[in-house]
């Protein structure tokens, strides 16, 4: 075969190759709604599985702690077993503590909210009523908004109450079916510790079998371990930057007598997983149970998150976290935005690692490919002068 007929032989190939790659996308375009169904039932099958890989993922360092120090550096086969059990022993403890310590102050607080609510709300009333009766254009206004409210709030009771019963008791009969999830999950959970090292092996020889270009699966094993690490260190330091938050919110509301001291405490350690804007999301319920009981005390509260908010990110968070995500403020808030939008609540609190990881795997694309055109992948070196450098020469132009 000639070149000429080689060429037009290559170009029906590419051309064939196109068509075929144009059909299989439009064909999943149009069954795009069928194909997102299925992948949600497997998704839901296997949501068992994903929350046991997702515990195990968190409570394996705590199994490798107890390893090392039952098997103190020399093999020992009752060691990974016996570490296992502590871990979830451990786990479970640590839940049955804060249940036991954090739930009755927890319950005490809503029904002493419940039970004075009315008398607080009686008692804003009347102050509202006094500030009304001397301005007659704000009691104007604040009626149009009290009719807004009530006009509100008959609609929602005709439309969605009924359907919001349906909803609560729906979750009420799911209840037993996540309990059995849960357990599954811790089943699970189990398995994945007991042997993680031959899972890990599984999926390193199935990918092996698939991928026999030797440099990209260097990088792509070290962009792994790389997204671990930032994983790992994400997770574990924002839980513990969390409870030092909600410890030091919880001594700063007993000293000054605040009410409702525990309930606030863990609604702001709870939220403050949220980078950023976790202390302010839950400082606005918090602000509004306070301003019900007293109007300065809910000032003072929201002063102290401010503070709290800013020795967090710039003392306690830093510390913690250390590099382990690499990101800039901006790019913070941009992972959280995008994640938020995409996956909800649940994008808010994993947006910042996730995005981490798109940041390092571009970061290396482009230094790759700038090393391959021999150019500098300092950052450093594409900052703009404020005065442009002469070209030489330039000046002995200028002498002569």
């Amino acid at each position: 075969m000639n070149d000429k007929n080689s060429h037009y032989v290559k170009l029906g190939i590419t051309l064939a190759l196109g068509l075929s790659a144009a059909v299989v996308i439009f064909l999943l375009l149009s069954h795009l709604a069928g194909i997102l169904s299925f992948f949600n039932v497997i998704v839901s099958a296997l949501q068992p599985v994903i929350v046991g890989a997702v515990l195990a993922y968190l409570l394996c360092p705590i199994a490798k702690f107890f390893e090392r120090h039952i098997g103190r550096g020399k093999p020992n086969r009752f060691a990974r077993p016996i570490s296992t059990f502590l871990t979830i022993l451990l786990a479970f403890a640590v839940i049955a503590l804060f249940c036991a310590m954090v739930l009755p102050q927890l319950a005490e607080s809503a029904i002493s909210l419940v039970m004075g609510l009315p008398d607080m709300v009686k008692a804003q009333l009347a102050r509202l009523e006094g500030y009304l009766k001397a301005d007659s254009e704000a009691a104007a206004v604040a009626m149009q908004m009290i009719e807004s409210v009530e006009n509100f709030l008959v609609d929602w009771i005709k439309n969605h109450l009924l359907s919001t019963i349906s909803t609560l008791s729906n979750s009420v009969l799911s209840f037993g079916s996540m309990i059995i999830n849960l357990v599954v999950a811790v089943i699970v959970a189990i398995y994945l510790i007991l042997d993680r090292e031959r899972y890990i092996a599984q999926c390193r020889k199935l990918f092996f079998s698939i991928s026999k270009n030797e440099r990209a699966n260097g990088v792509i094993m070290e962009t792994l371990a790389q997204v671990d690490r930032i994983f790992g260190g994400f997770i574990s330091g924002k839980l513990l930057d969390s409870l030092i938050v909600g410890l030091i919110c919880f001594a700063f509301l007993t000293i000054v007598r605040m009410p409702y001291a525990l309930l606030i405490s863990v609604i702001v350690g709870v939220t403050n997983i949220i980078p950023m804007f976790g202390p302010f999301i839950g400082a606005i319920p918090s602000a509004f149970l306070l301003l019900l009981v007293s109007p300065g005390k809910c000032v003072v509260f929201l002063i102290f998150i401010i503070i709290l908010q800013q020795i967090d990110g710039n003392i306690i968070g830093p510390r913690i976290l250390g590099n382990s995500t690499g990101l800039s403020a901006l790019y913070v808030t941009v992972a959280m935005l995008l994640f938020g939008k995409l996956m909800g609540f649940l994008g808010m609190i994993i947006g910042v690692p996730l995005f981490a990881t798109l940041y390092y795997i571009v970061k290396r694309l482009a230094e790759a490919s700038l090393a391959k055109q021999k150019k500098p992948v300092e950052t450093e070196a594409y900052v703009l002068k404020e005065e442009v450098r002469e070209a030489p020469g330039a000046k002995e132009g200028k002498k002569k």
